[in-house]
């Protein structure tokens, strides 16, 4: 509406400085007609290219408007590509965009706004709180080099951001965690061999190493015959619980179960950096788990700790998830929690001595409750090694809000 509005003001003097022009024929009527009507073909070839461009650039935001987009809590999100390409097509246009997202777990709405210079090449935004947000709705503005002129287009809502938690975060567990190497046992570090054959019995191998069913099969006796698996395979078990007194929007808000998601992105990280296949599995409402191998898949790995607690907790969720996925999984396995479940010992009974170890985040500062320390013997009883954490105190990443965006160059 302003830009017509704009080129009819202009039309409307580049006319009336025309009948002045005409009828009084002077040096300053003819200079102000010549001049409104260089205004008016430049507001009406300038507005055309805006318009041009920016319906060009239609298919490119249906696809961006589409897409699935991963970062890190706190860290400034790049949207270069989508616009270089307004860039290329409205040269010398200054390119603005709104945002706005809706926090799934919260329902928070955080409204993002930039600016696209010309000459510049990415547009970053501000850093998101951890979490899984969907696009509700995005707009597309462009002017030309004077700001008089101002085309727009609009998409509809679409495509997810997940932020994942910041492995670094958790102080103790990031990098190479002192806490958690101190509690490892050389039973927890060593693979598990897994079956790949048979082969013929040599003298000195134990009995139950003989495997009969192939013996039977072939007349001669024959052993069973191992490997370990590359690199090994580490289960990361994730209480969704926090404090056990939350639920919905508030459990969002709980720092141990923060602290805890972060301690737990942190021990997945150094493992895939170890070489090891690593499995995490979280016990909120959706089960949510994911597995990988290599630490390039790192991001892939947590995706499912951007989302917790999706789904809330119920409160033997946990007990069962440990006992489901221990009995299912031949590695050693971590389990990171910040209240003392005391169904958590029975799920860990009958587990070989040194095969898992628990991290226990809990509040600085403070001393623990009387409970906690019988509940972390009982563990100790049964062979598992327990790490108390302080959950550091993290800086809060940057929040989009109404301010504008940053401009990278």
């Amino acid at each position: 509406m302003r830009s017509v509005v704009c080129i009819g003001g202009l039309a409307c003097l580049c006319a009336a400085s025309g009948w002045w022009a005409f009828e009084r024929d002077g040096r300053t009527a003819w200079f102000l007609f010549y001049s409104f009507a260089y205004l008016s073909l430049y507001a009406i070839a300038a507005y055309s290219a805006l318009k041009r461009g920016l319906e060009r650039l239609e298919t490119g935001l249906a696809v961006y408007s589409a897409e699935v987009r991963r970062c890190y809590a706190g860290e400034s999100i790049h949207f270069s590509a989508i616009w270089s390409e307004a860039a290329r097509l409205l040269p010398g246009a200054r390119i603005h965009w709104e945002e706005q997202w809706v926090h799934q777990g919260t329902g928070e709405r955080t409204v993002v706004r930039g600016e696209l210079a010309p000459g510049a090449r990415a547009v970053r935004t501000p850093g998101f709180r951890r979490g899984v947000y969907v696009r509700e709705a995005l707009s597309v503005s462009a002017s030309e080099v004077l700001g008089l002129l101002h085309a727009e287009r609009r998409s509809e809502g679409g495509g997810q951001l997940w932020v994942l938690p910041r492995p670094a975060a958790a102080a103790g567990l990031s990098g190479t965690p002192e806490g958690v190497r101190k509690a490892a046992s050389p039973a927890v570090e060593t693979a598990v061999p897994q079956v790949s054959g048979t082969r013929p019995y040599a003298p000195g191998d134990p009995l139950k190493r003989i495997h009969w069913r192939s013996t039977a099969r072939t007349g001669e006796l024959r052993a069973i015959e191992t490997e370990l698996p590359a690199g090994g395979r580490q289960l990361v078990l994730l209480d969704a619980a926090g404090l056990g007194g939350s639920e919905g929007a508030a459990l969002w808000a709980d720092p141990m179960l923060a602290a805890a998601v972060e301690a737990a992105a942190s021990i997945a990280r150094r493992e895939l950096e170890r070489g090891k296949r690593v499995r995490l599995a979280v016990s909120d409402g959706q089960g949510s788990n994911a597995e990988a191998q290599g630490r390039a898949r790192l991001p892939e790995l947590l995706q499912p700790l951007a989302a917790v607690p999706q789904g809330g907790c119920a409160p033997g969720a946990f007990a069962a998830l440990v006992r489901r996925e221990t009995r299912r999984s031949a590695g050693a396995a971590t389990l990171v929690t910040a209240r003392a479940d005391a169904q958590l010992p029975s799920a860990l009974r009958g587990l070989p001595r040194g095969a898992a170890q628990v991290v226990f985040v809990h509040e600085p500062g403070r001393a623990l409750p009387e409970s906690v320390c019988v509940w972390k013997r009982q563990l100790e009883a049964l062979g598992c090694r327990v790490t108390m954490l302080a959950a550091g105190a993290a800086p809060a990443p940057r929040q989009g809000g109404a301010g504008h965006a940053a401009i990278g160059r």
